[in-house]
């Protein structure tokens, strides 16, 4: 995976409070690659002309020439960056650690401490003005990169570890699941699954067979049927539970898809 490492040519901690938020205009860089990481609050993440939006655990990839800005939103914010150049994995431009047609956003979960831990240990050495202070700090940001590959780019011990393609359908799927009775479209799953809409599509065809708003009715007819099995809620309450602004579209939606109004599915249920 990696053919020549990657050289570290700085990095920095940024501590804020709400009176004086972390804020970087739009930018980008030619000759470096960067990451950064979230550590503590949450904040705006605009990348080649997407926003995400970052919490504890997020990390971020701007990569060679890619536009950026920044923006803490939540304090106290904590937020950590370093800058390289010269990576080269096969398969992938210059400078890069993922395909430029993938998320360069990543949620590292039970990682998070101790990858903070080693994020910061490259900047401290980087800046500690010790004999061969620079190339200690690449050898360490060697280390840090290639234990994140093993989570990006290979299988783990536990089994094979999430692709970036899917850990967008992932977390589409988890906002679906957990906000299908809000006015979801698909700008909205894009922003969520870190991808821009025309990919997500995509990549839902891949893996699942169908587009997401496809996915978001089938998760709604799937509540509604459970809804009517198990309650004594009547249909118009159920659409707008599952929502649906009008319960025409509902029961259209649902004989479209299950064969029955929902009348009928109930009545079935309780004959059994």
């Amino acid at each position: 995976m990696f053919v020549k490492p990657a050289a570290m040519v700085g990095g920095g901690v940024f501590e804020r409070e709400r009176s004086e938020p972390f804020m970087m205009p739009l930018h980008k860089h030619d000759h470096m690659s960067e990451m950064y990481f979230v550590e503590k609050g949450e904040g705006e993440f605009g990348i080649d002309g997407r926003t995400y939006r970052a919490v504890p655990g997020t990390l971020m990839f701007y990569q060679r020439g890619v536009w950026h800005e920044e923006l803490s939103t939540v304090h106290p914010f904590t937020g950590m960056y370093i800058g390289f150049r010269g990576l080269e994995l096969r398969g992938l431009p210059p400078c890069h650690f993922v395909a430029p047609e993938q998320p360069p956003v990543f949620q590292l979960g039970e990682q998070a401490a101790s990858f903070a831990s080693r994020f910061r240990r490259c900047i401290a050495e980087f800046d500690s003005g010790e004999p061969e202070a620079r190339t200690v700090a690449s050898h360490l940001l060697g280390a840090l990169l290639g234990r994140l590959a093993r989570t990006v780019h290979y299988r783990d011990a536990e089994g094979p570890a999430a692709k970036p393609s899917q850990m967008a359908v992932m977390n589409a799927r988890r906002y679906i699941e957990e906000n299908y009775a809000e006015q979801i479209t698909l700008a909205k799953l894009s922003r969520a699954a870190y991808v821009n809409e025309y990919y997500l599509a995509h990549l839902f065809k891949q893996e699942l067979g169908v587009s997401p708003i496809q996915f978001l009715k089938m998760y709604r007819i799937e509540v509604a049927k459970r809804l009517l099995s198990t309650s004594g809620v009547s249909n118009r309450e159920i659409s707008e539970q599952v929502g649906y602004q009008s319960e025409t579209t509902f029961q259209n939606t649902f004989k479209k898809m299950t064969g029955m109004t929902p009348g009928e599915y109930r009545r079935s249920r309780l004959e059994r």
